[in-house]
């Protein structure tokens, strides 16, 4: 009797100590996960892409025929591009679309398209009080063509007029969603204030070539792996018209049970690298 209580208790004891090991292994495992960051950055790039695009089709008009088949490497369209404008009849707004077709054109940004941005605006780009809503059917975007994405949803784009310092802004709302060659969706809901830092003075079909803004705000989302999260910028993005990607600025973002992470887009540099840090632990990311 004394043998089986004293090997039960060595028993009892051995497995206390793999389950506290096992415990403490779990708890103390660093998270390095850049999945959601990686995710998020795709969405911000893209739906700043078409408003971009959006902007540059309003402030050309029609004019935008001979803009986009121009050789100038800063322009973001391309011959493959049909730009149509329909006004509203009061001379305040209209309708555009940029029909990029069906099958896949590489545009002057080094970027492949395919579908149809549709744009809705109540006025110039410039007047305070406009609205811009772009919505999409059948658009696609990508670095390479066997890694596109469908963009869907809508963004809608307000001008709020001149701040203080005497440079426009825009509030900026996008219910968006990414589907990605395996057909995995992600949504992405975001606020922002956009400010329009360098370049309001020049205009033409060239004019945007030095136009510079400052984004801030918030974004919430559910990755292309199923994970929720929030997004919030804590220094501005440094968004560059002339520049395919986002230049500088950070935000923070936290998935759903996991450790807060920052993403750093560098310091004004136009380039196609980020900077993930996770517990303590930076890593270099490629935007796609």
């Amino acid at each position: 009797m004394y043998y089986s209580i004293k090997r039960f208790l060595a028993v009892a004891t051995v497995l206390s100590l793999v389950t506290l090991g096992c415990k403490k292994d779990k708890t103390e495992q660093p998270e390095y996960d850049t999945q959601t960051s990686v995710d998020n950055a795709l969405a911000e790039g893209a739906f700043n892409d078409a408003e971009n695009i959006s902007s540059q089709a309003i402030e050309n008009g029609t004019s935008l025929t001979t803009y986009r088949e121009s050789a100038e490497s800063y322009s973001l369209l391309s011959g493959c591009a049909t730009v149509t404008l329909t006004p509203n009849g009061s001379g305040n707004g209209g309708t555009i679309d940029v029909d990029f077709g069906s099958t896949n054109c590489l545009c002057l940004d080094y970027r492949y398209r395919r579908g149809i941005i549709h744009v809705v605006f109540t006025g110039a780009y410039r007047d305070s009080g406009t609205v811009i809503t772009t919505t999409f059917t059948n658009y696609y975007v990508g670095k390479d063509q066997s890694n596109m994405f469908q963009v869907t949803g809508t963004k809608t784009v307000t001008n709020m007029g001149h701040n203080a310092a005497g440079n426009l802004t825009y509030h900026i709302v996008v219910d968006g969603h990414l589907i990605n060659a395996n057909q995995n969706t992600m949504n992405w809901q975001s606020t922002r204030d956009r400010e329009w830092v360098a370049g309001e003075s020049t205009i033409g079909l060239t004019g945007w070539t030095d136009d510079v803004y400052h984004i801030t705000g918030s974004a919430t989302g559910v990755n292309f792996e199923g994970t929720s999260y929030t997004a919030n910028i804590t220094s501005p993005l440094d968004v560059a018209l002339n520049c395919r990607y986002i230049r500088g600025g950070v935000f923070e973002l936290t998935p759903s049970g996991k450790p807060t992470r920052t993403l750093d887009y560098g310091n004004g540099n136009c380039d196609d690298s980020a900077r993930v840090t996770i517990n303590g632990v930076t890593f270099n990311i490629i935007l796609r």
